[in-house]
């Protein structure tokens, strides 16, 4: 008896493997419904998670224990998955919070990814600083910021005021005004303000000492003054500060100077005089104040009041002038208000000449014979000329 032999074709062979995976599918059902796919019967949706880092430089986020090489850090997750994140900050920030679709400061964190994810992790900087160099701000690490409704805020506004408000009354603004926005924004707990300042724009009288910081309240619409402490030596004035508003450094200027006389210059004219002859006296008085006042003078002669003068003087100079006479010969002491000085007055040398009466009379008589000898060869001088002048 012959064995028949079947070959077996490529064909064949093919149909072989496929069959029991054919017959596998079609006994499952339908795609999903108890396999390979899940109980839901549709893939997984895809998701997007982006991350971002502000201000750039200001830290890094590990997302899933990794770090992104570059920011906004982007993955595609499915709808539904946790991420972990954790923010560490660069040297010289802090993390102050999450924002976008993750809100909080918990750190780390995790996140359920929905469709389309954006997160940033927000920074701070320890210290922000003015583009002139003038105002420095110190921020406490955790220190968060939140505007009049209490919402966070990721950021200050530091500027020049463009328009800035007047000054405060009887007071100088030394420098710039800066306006640290927005406006009625709130610290969680102080911040420090330091300010330089130029000592040559500082008013005259006003020591540096006595400069202060203030702000300006706009509901008020007045200046608020700040306890503030100056560093004489690096010419800075510091502060600390809870809000945001407009700042600057203030003078106070000092009230006017009370009116303060002295007296000098004093003068007196001539040194030596003869009896009954006037001798004047001056002296300089000086208010140094700034406010008007009365000063009196007193002169004194030997130690005698002998006239007080009163004078009402602002500030500046006048000459006061007295006048005295000596009655007798001798020396007079003067005093004018604490100067001192003196003159003297002499019996005069020349002597008036008496002559007796007799010798007067005499005198008179010849002065009369000689007015009428006058008178009378006067005209006969003159005819004698015309006579004259007629003969020859």
């Amino acid at each position: 008896m012959k064995t028949k032999l079947f070959r077996i074709t490529l064909p064949w062979l093919v149909l072989a493997v496929l069959l029991p995976v054919l017959a596998l599918l079609f006994t499952a059902g339908p795609v999903g419904a108890a396999g390979c796919c899940g109980s839901g019967g549709t893939p997984p949706p895809t998701a997007i998670v982006r991350v971002y880092v502000n201000p750039g430089g200001g830290g890094d986020v590990e997302v899933e224990g990794r770090l992104p090489a570059s920011y906004p850090y982007v993955r595609m997750v499915e709808e539904g998955d946790r991420l972990s994140l954790e923010a560490t900050p660069a040297d010289d920030y802090y993390f102050v919070g999450w924002s976008g679709d993750l809100t909080g400061n918990e750190n780390p964190t995790e996140v359920t990814i929905g469709a389309e994810t954006n997160i940033t992790a927000q920074f701070f900087p320890e210290e922000i600083v003015s583009e002139d160099n003038v105002l420095q701000i110190v921020l406490p690490v955790g220190t968060v910021i939140q505007d009049r409704d209490g919402a966070p805020l990721f950021g200050i506004e530091l500027t020049i005021a463009d328009t800035p408000p007047p000054p405060p009354p009887e007071a100088d603004i030394i420098g710039l005004l800066y306006e640290l926005g927005p406006h009625g924004a709130t610290f969680n707990r102080p911040v420090t303000l330091n300010f330089s300042f130029d000592p040559d724009e500082i008013p005259p009288g006003v020591a540096e000492a006595d400069l202060v910081m203030g702000y300006y309240d706009d509901e008020a619409a007045q200046w608020l003054v700040l306890p503030s402490a100056v560093d004489i030596a690096s010419h800075t004035i510091s502060t600390r500060v809870d809000h945001l508003s407009t700042f600057a450094v203030i003078a106070p200027i000092p009230p006017p100077l009370p009116a303060a006389f002295t007296t000098s210059a004093l003068t007196i004219s001539p040194l030596e005089t003869d009896i009954g002859e006037t001798v004047t006296i001056s002296a300089l008085v000086t208010n140094t104040g700034e406010l008007e006042g009365s000063y009196s003078l007193t002169l004194a002669i030997n130690g005698t009041v002998a006239e007080t003068r009163e004078i009402t003087l602002a500030g500046g100079s006048q000459t006061v002038v007295f006048s005295t006479v000596g009655d007798e010969a001798g020396t007079y002491s003067v005093e004018v208000n604490g100067l001192e000085g003196s003159f003297a007055v002499v019996k005069s040398s020349l002597l008036p000449i008496v002559l007796p009466g007799a010798v007067m009379w005499a005198i008179l008589g010849l002065a009369l014979v000689a007015l009428v000898l006058a008178a009378v060869i006067a005209p006969i001088v003159s005819m004698r000329r015309r006579y004259d002048d007629y003969y020859y």
